[in-house]
C-alpha cells in the first residue's frame, strides 16, 4: 500500500484573519468534504442535508444545539453491506468547539460520529482550523475509529474493541488506531464559490470488504456553491473514483425570512382620574354585567382573542380565553389588559386572564390596575410590571353562574396535502410520499370532542399504493382534577396501528419549571390496510415521566420509563431547544430491554423533529406550524402509541418561567 502524508498541519501560525462561515462537508454536516473542521455554525443554525455517493445515500439533520455545540443526525443508506444486503443506519454526530479562532490561535473542536453506537460510522476526533488570510482556512486533525482506519500512526490508548451489535461501549471512544487527516478550503472571490481539497482518514473498510469499494487514493477534491442565502450545494470527486454530491437547505430561528409585523397597536392604557368612583354595586345587574362582556367580545376576537368565560365581580373581572393567532401569550395578556383598562368601569381593580389551551384551563395571570397605569410608558415598566404580576394555578371553570360562549357543538375540519419522508421502510433507503389528508373536529363541549383523520397515498417514490387509510378515530375528554393536575382520556382508533382506550393524568403547578405525568393504555393492534379490521395481537403499555424545562437556552428535557407496544421495557430520553418564536427541534432515543438484535442497526430506537412557525416565513400574525420527523423503524424496540393530543405539549407554555423568558412581548 501507498504511504501518503498529510497537508498542511504545520501552517496554523501563518497570517490574521476573520474566520469565514463554517461550509457544510458530504456526510451533511460541517466539514471539508468526508473530513470535519473545527468550525461551528451560528447558534440555531438548521439546516437539511441530501447527499448521494457511489457508496450510499445520507439525509442529515444538522443543528446547532447550543453555542459551540454542533449536533447531526443521518439516516444513511450504503448499498451493500453484509452479505450483499443495503445497510440501513441511523447515527448521531456531536461536535463541540473548545476554542474559537483568535489572532494566531486557530479554532480547536473535539467530535464523535455515530456517537453512542459502536456501529459502521463510529469515530472520534480532535481537530484545528486557521484562517491564513485571502479566504483561505487551514484544517488539520487526529481520527480514532473509522477516522483512524487509513494510515494510522499509533494507538496511544489502547486497542479498540471490533464492530459489534452488542449495545453502547462507552470504553471504546478514543481507542485504537489514530490516523491524520487534513485540508485546505478557499473562499473565492465569486460570491457563495469556495474550493476544498482534503487528504482523508477513511479508508472505508467495510465498504471494501462487502461491496467491493476499491479507493485508489485518499485524495478529495470539491466545489461548494451557495447560490441564495439558506441554500448550498456541493459536488465532489473523492479517492480517486468516486463521485458525490450534495443539497442543503438551512434557516436559523434567529434570522427569519420575513420581517416582524405587529399588526396593529395596543390601545393606550387610559387611567383612570382622580377621585373616580370605587362603586361596584352595577355589577349586581346580570343585564349590566352581560352587556360589559358582550362589548368585549368582538373587540377581542379582532385580535383573534376568544372569550371563553367570564365574571365580573365590584372590584374585579376574570376572563378564561383562547389564544388562536398570537404566537406568543404574553402578547396576548399585554392586549387584554390595556384594553381593559379603557373598557371597564373604574371600580374594577383586578384583570384576571386564564388562557385555555386545548380545551383546558391553564393558569390565572391577575394584573392589578393601579399598577398597569402607573408603570405604562416608563423606562423600567419591564422589569416592574414582572414584578407586580401574580400567577395562580387556574380552577376548571368559573362556575355555573359565570358568562359562557355559546358555541357548542361546533364543527371544524380541513383538508390539507402532506409530504412525509419515510427511511429504512418497505425495503427502500427513502421514499418521498405525496398524502392527502382529510380531518374533522366534534366539539361537544370545551373538554370533550370527537376527532377523525383520513389518508390517501397520490404519489409514491417507492411505488407504495394503498386504499383510504384511518389515522385516527377518537373520543377525547381533557378535565382538571386539581388545579395544578391535568386528566385525559382517550377511545377509539387511537393511531394507524392501534385501538383501544388511552388515559394520562399530568401534575403542572404553574410556580414551577418541572411536571410529572403517567399514561395507561390498552390496545388491540390493527391490520393493515383493513381500515375497521384487527389481529389477534394486544398489549398494555404504561410510562411514568419527568418533563423538565431547564431555562438554560430553551432546553427542554423529558424521561419516559415504562412499557412499550411489543413488551420490551426501558426509557427513552427527549431533548429539545424552543425558541421565543415558536422554532423547536427535538430528538429523543429509546434504549430498552429487547435485544439489539431485534433492534437492528443502530441498537436502539432514535428520532428527530424540527418544528417551524408559519409566522417565521410569513408577514402576518399565526400560531400555525409546520415541520418534519424522521426515524429510524427497523425493529419494534422503544415502539409507543402516536397520540396526537398528549397533554404537556398543550400545557408546557403556561408556567412562569415561560412567560419570564418572552415577558418582553407584554408591552408590545
Amino acid at each position: 500500500m501507498l504511504r501518503y502524508v498529510p497537508l498542511g498541519f504545520a501552517l496554523f501560525a501563518a497570517g490574521v484573519a476573520h474566520a469565514q462561515t463554517a461550509s457544510y462537508g458530504l456526510n451533511g454536516a460541517t466539514g471539508l468534504i468526508d473530513m470535519p473542521t473545527a468550525e461551528v455554525l451560528p447558534d440555531g443554525e438548521t439546516a437539511w442535508s441530501f447527499t448521494k455517493t457511489g457508496t450510499q445515500f445520507s439525509s442529515t439533520l444538522t443543528f446547532e444545539l447550543l453555542p459551540k455545540l454542533e449536533t447531526a443526525v443521518h439516516f444513511t443508506t450504503i448499498d451493500q453491506w453484509v452479505g450483499g444486503v443495503p445497510l440501513y443506519d441511523s447515527s448521531l454526530d456531536l461536535k463541540y468547539q473548545i476554542f474559537e479562532e483568535n489572532g494566531a490561535f486557530p479554532s480547536l473542536a473535539i467530535g464523535f460520529r455515530d456517537f453512542l453506537s459502536n456501529g459502521a460510522f463510529s469515530s472520534e476526533y480532535i481537530v484545528a482550523s486557521k484562517n491564513v488570510g485571502a479566504g483561505v482556512t487551514l484544517t488539520g486533525g487526529l481520527g480514532w475509529g473509522r477516522l483512524g482506519s487509513f494510515n494510522p500512526v499509533a494507538a496511544p490508548f489502547g486497542p479498540r474493541a471490533p464492530m459489534t451489535s452488542t449495545g453502547i461501549d462507552f470504553d471504546q471512544f478514543f481507542k485504537g488506531d489514530a490516523a491524520l487527516f487534513g485540508g485546505i478550503e478557499w473562499d473565492t472571490p465569486v460570491r457563495g464559490l469556495s474550493v476544498k481539497a482534503e487528504y482523508s482518514s477513511d479508508a472505508y473498510t467495510g465498504e471494501q470488504a462487502y461491496s467491493g469499494f476499491a479507493p485508489q487514493s485518499p485524495f478529495n477534491f470539491g466545489i461548494d456553491y451557495a447560490p441564495v442565502s439558506g441554500v448550498s450545494i456541493g459536488a465532489y470527486y473523492n479517492y480517486g473514483t468516486d463521485l458525490g454530491i450534495r443539497l442543503t437547505l438551512s434557516g436559523n430561528p434567529n434570522r427569519p425570512i420575513v420581517s416582524p409585523d405587529l399588526g396593529m397597536g395596543p390601545v393606550p392604557v387610559n387611567p383612570r382620574p382622580a377621585g373616580y368612583s370605587t362603586d361596584g354595586s352595577w355589577t349586581s345587574s346580570q343585564l349590566a354585567r352581560d352587556s360589559v362582556i358582550a362589548a368585549l367580545v368582538p373587540v377581542f376576537e379582532a385580535e383573534g382573542i376568544v372569550i371563553e368565560e367570564a365574571t365580573l365581580t365590584p372590584d374585579s373581572i376574570n376572563l378564561y380565553v383562547q389564544n388562536t393567532k398570537m404566537p406568543l401569550t404574553t402578547k396576548m395578556v399585554g392586549r387584554i389588559v390595556r384594553t381593559l383598562s379603557v373598557a371597564m368601569p373604574p371600580s374594577i381593580e383586578y384583570f384576571r386572564v386564564t388562557p385555555v389551551s386545548g380545551g383546558l384551563a391553564t393558569m390565572t395571570v391577575e394584573v392589578r390596575r393601579s399598577d398597569l397605569e402607573a408603570q405604562v410608558e416608563r423606562p423600567n415598566a419591564g422589569p416592574e410590571s414582572w414584578q407586580t404580576t401574580r400567577f395562580t394555578d387556574a380552577p376548571d371553570s368559573l362556575g355555573d353562574g359565570a358568562w359562557k360562549r355559546d358555541a357548542y357543538p361546533d364543527f371544524s375540519w380541513s383538508l390539507s396535502p402532506q409530504f412525509p419522508i419515510s427511511f429504512a421502510t418497505g425495503g427502500a433507503a427513502a421514499s418521498l410520499d405525496l398524502v392527502l389528508n382529510a380531518s374533522a373536529n366534534y366539539q361537544i363541549s370545551r373538554g370533550f370532542s370527537l376527532t377523525g383523520s383520513l389518508s390517501q397515498i397520490l404519489y409514491s417514490s417507492s411505488g407504495t399504493t394503498s386504499g383510504l387509510t384511518l389515522d385516527r378515530l377518537t373520543a377525547d375528554y381533557v378535565f382538571k382534577l386539581a388545579p395544578s393536575t391535568y386528566g385525559r382520556m382517550s377511545a377509539g382508533f387511537l393511531d394507524a396501528g392501534y385501538a383501544g382506550v388511552n388515559t394520562e393524568v399530568l401534575w403542572k403547578p404553574a410556580s414551577q419549571n418541572w411536571g410529572l405525568g403517567l399514561e395507561l393504555s390498552a390496545v388491540q393492534r390493527r391490520t393493515a390496510g383493513d381500515m375497521f379490521g384487527f389481529d389477534a395481537y394486544q398489549a398494555v403499555t404504561g410510562f411514568g415521566s419527568v418533563y423538565w424545562d431547564t431555562g438554560f437556552y430553551g432546553l427542554e428535557a423529558q424521561v419516559d420509563v415504562g412499557r412499550y407496544l411489543a413488551g420490551d421495557v426501558g426509557t427513552t430520553l427527549s431533548l429539545s431547544r424552543r425558541f421565543d418564536n415558536g422554532w423547536e427541534v427535538s430528538g429523543y432515543m429509546s434504549l430498552t430491554d429487547m435485544p439489539f438484535s431485534t433492534y437492528g442497526p443502530g441498537n436502539f430506537s432514535k428520532g428527530i423533529s424540527v418544528t417551524i412557525p408559519l409566522r417565521w416565513t410569513m408577514p402576518f400574525e399565526t400560531r400555525s406550524t409546520t415541520g418534519i420527523s424522521l426515524s429510524n423503524t427497523n425493529g419494534a424496540g422503544g415502539a409507543r402509541l402516536g397520540i396526537g393530543n398528549r397533554l404537556y405539549p398543550a400545557l408546557r407554555d403556561y408556567d412562569q418561567l415561560d412567560f419570564n423568558e418572552t415577558w418582553g412581548a407584554y408591552w408590545q
